[in-house]
């Protein structure tokens, strides 16, 4: 493009930006039975600052891409990302769990701007092919975290403390912080004309309207329950694993590069078989087959008395139930975005906000529980699973039925 205006931010900005908002969470994963010790809080109140996070962004998400519209996506980027940085270095200077509480809910807010923001700017700059050229490498900052960050997390932990993950957070920001002042340009030139046609009522009909439709509601509990089943693994997987089964810090923060290779097999799988022309309900299908398999798999431990057999099950099951959601993720975004063609943006973001709700919700409900961390784990998995099946099943009989009556 020949307008400097319009020019796309760095590929290479925008992959690192988001590897840092989804490091917030998974760097200090191992650091959280640590934290638990020092506040004195039970493991329940010290996943809050995981649970707390994904509550906010279930709510930003709904809104931030609307303030940029109204106020700009360079601001909106900059002034969110600053945020998490200045409550990233809160956090690492915090001396009580609810002021932790506290900057995790600011941090969300930077991350929900990097993710739902980046995206409007690459739809404002690039036509559609080099959109989903830049998509797919987006989703490199996104599979990444879950790879390097708990496993650098996991070194820091054992060699100072959780406190130095946020502080490495906060100076890996501060220089992308300094890029994307340069780098990122404003691309919404259209904020007078959206100012005058906006309407909060309006918006908010909108997605009412969609949390009317049965089949969106039985596809989000498909999605949400996944999700759910995947952050109660993440809320109990350091306490489980550290302080139950006695795993070195280091060794568990491996653990996670097993379960993103899970996640990467199965968006192949889930690819080759859109490619072999498979439905989307199908694929969605195969994934729910594959949650009840790993929720079986995590069962089984309670069986065993070999340690070592247990801590497999274990692992083997998780890494099931992070296939499965590879699966399940964007065949269900594309049901939802053809199911709602003229509300397909509200749709995905009641969607978004479902699925971040849920993993807000499988984190209390697997810390909350009065069992050890593993039967924990267990129960939530089974809960979880279970819901996303009957999820499954409205969805079939609700879109089987929108289909008979479909005139077309």
């Amino acid at each position: 493009m020949t307008d400097n205006a319009l020019r796309p931010p760095p590929i290479l900005l925008m992959v690192l930006l988001l590897f840092a908002t989804q490091a917030c969470t998974d760097i200090y994963l191992p650091g959280l039975p640590q934290i638990a010790r020092e506040f004195g809080v039970p493991m329940s109140v010290s996943n809050l600052t995981i649970s707390a996070y994904n509550y906010s962004q279930a709510v930003f998400v709904l809104f931030i891409g609307v303030v940029s519209e109204l106020w700009g996506r360079r601001p909106t980027i900059l002034c969110c990302l600053l945020v998490q940085i200045l409550a990233s270095a809160w956090i690492a200077l915090s001396t009580s769990m609810p002021t932790m509480i506290a900057m995790r809910v600011a941090q969300a807010l930077g991350s929900a701007a990097i993710y739902i923001v980046l995206r409007l700017v690459i739809k404002d700059t690039m036509d559609k092919k080099a959109q989903l050229h830049a998509t797919g490498l987006l989703v490199v900052g996104l599979v990444l975290s879950p790879i390097l960050a708990p496993v650098l997390g996991a070194w820091i932990v054992k060699v100072s403390s959780w406190r130095n993950c946020f502080w490495a957070i906060a100076l890996f920001e501060l220089p992308l912080f300094a890029w994307a002042w340069l780098a990122i340009r404003e691309s919404n030139h259209r904020q007078q004309a959206f100012r005058q046609a906006f309407s909060l009522q309006a918006h908010l009909r909108a997605y009412a309207s969609v949390l009317r439709n049965r089949y969106f509601l039985s596809l989000a509990l498909i999605v949400g329950s996944a999700f759910a089943a995947f952050y109660a693994f993440i809320g109990i997987s350091s306490f489980m694993y550290i302080d139950q089964y006695r795993i070195a810090e280091t060794s568990y923060g491996w653990l996670f590069v097993g379960i993103a290779g899970a996640y990467l097999f199965g968006n192949r799988v889930m690819s080759k078989l859109n490619e072999n022309n498979l439905a989307p309900q199908r694929i969605v299908g195969i994934g729910i087959a594959i949650s009840l398999l790993g929720a079986l798999v995590v069962a089984a431990q309670s069986a065993s008395h070999d340690t070592l057999l247990t801590v497999a099950l274990l692992t083997l099951g998780s890494c099931l139930l992070r296939l499965a959601t590879a699966l399940i993720n964007p065949p269900v975004q594309v049901m939802v975005t053809n199911q709602f063609q003229d509300q397909g943006a509200h749709a995905l973001g009641l969607l978004t906000c479902i699925q971040y709700g849920f993993a807000g919700a499988g984190t209390m409900v697997v810390s909350g529980l009065p069992l050890t961390p593993s039967a924990n784990f267990t129960v939530s998995t089974i809960l979880f699973t279970v819901l996303a099946l009957a999820g499954y099943l409205c969805a079939t009989k609700t879109g089987s039925r929108a289909a008979r009556s479909d005139p077309r």
